[in-house]
């Protein structure tokens, strides 16, 4: 029976807001830190990229979810208002593109939820089920060499969705995630979000803004958290049902990454927000 057994009514949701060490790397994308300035143009999802911003697409998810779900789905989402900065560079939680088992993910999962456990004691971890990572710089979830004809930024981090199974594949199998409140709690999932996926992309006379955002990014990644499988090619990112669902690579970025479409029929089964119809053959 593809029908899942236990979507929660209500999913309570942790985020934070995670920067690097500061670098001049040109093979990755910014300096490592949020953009924080005032924007020169005008475009979607302008800076500063600060907590209003990301606030603001949580209530997308929140407001999404709620919409798609029928109401059965609320996300409580919490954001929290300080941006801690990990004292490496951002290509140190850069995985290869051919890693088996992304482990500078799993290290950016450790360290990221150490540093807020460690500097904003008093934090209710166990409040939450599930839990998102912004991180500054752009996602390495584009094919940039069917643009550049080669990756220009190949240590930039790649969007993911980590949960106990991937963190053990990363850590051993007697992992129960990452320990904190003094080992009181252990946070046993994380999604991987930058901070915007536009960037400048290089044509015959000048340069051009190529505008995209990170709402179905976070849509498909709750999808991945309430056990939808990805519905395309996750080696190639050839796409599996296209836009008629949420969890293919074009919905994630359909219409740029602003509005994902909804979750298809099976999607929606699967989560238990629909009964289907047999419809039975004709003589």
């Amino acid at each position: 029976d593809a029908r899942a057994t236990a979507v929660p009514d209500t999913l309570r949701l942790l985020a934070v807001m995670v920067e690097f060490l500061p670098d001049d790397d040109a093979r990755t994308s910014g300096n490592g830190t949020f953009d924080l300035t005032e924007p020169l143009v005008r475009m979607k999802d302008p800076p500063p990229h600060d907590f209003g911003y990301f606030d603001v697409h949580l209530s997308f998810l929140k407001n999404y979810y709620a919409k798609v779900s029928g109401g059965l789905l609320e996300i409580e989402p919490v954001l929290l208002p300080d941006i801690y900065r990990l004292p490496v560079p951002m290509r140190a939680y850069s995985p290869p593109k051919n890693s088996a088992d992304n482990a500078e993910l799993g290290r950016l999962v450790a360290d990221a939820w150490r540093l807020v456990d460690s500097t904003t004691p008093g934090t209710e971890f166990e409040r939450f089920d599930a839990f998102v990572i912004f991180h500054a710089g752009v996602g390495r979830d584009i094919d940039l060499v069917s643009i550049y004809g080669y990756d220009p930024t190949p240590f930039d981090i790649p969007s993911l969705y980590l949960n106990i199974g991937s963190l053990r594949k990363i850590f051993g199998d007697d992992y129960e995630g990452v320990p904190v409140r003094g080992g009181a709690f252990t946070i046993r999932n994380s999604m991987i979000i930058p901070e915007t996926e536009s960037r400048t992309v290089p044509v015959i006379g000048g340069n051009i803004l190529l505008e995209l955002g990170i709402n179905g990014l976070l849509a498909a990644n709750v999808g991945s958290h309430l056990g939808l499988p990805d519905l395309f090619d996750t080696r190639t990112g050839r796409s599996g049902i296209g836009r008629f669902g949420l969890m293919d690579g074009q919905s994630i970025f359909s219409w740029g990454g602003f509005i994902p479409p909804e979750p298809s029929a099976w999607e929606k089964y699967f989560l238990g927000w629909g009964n289907p119809l047999t419809v039975a053959g004709g003589s």
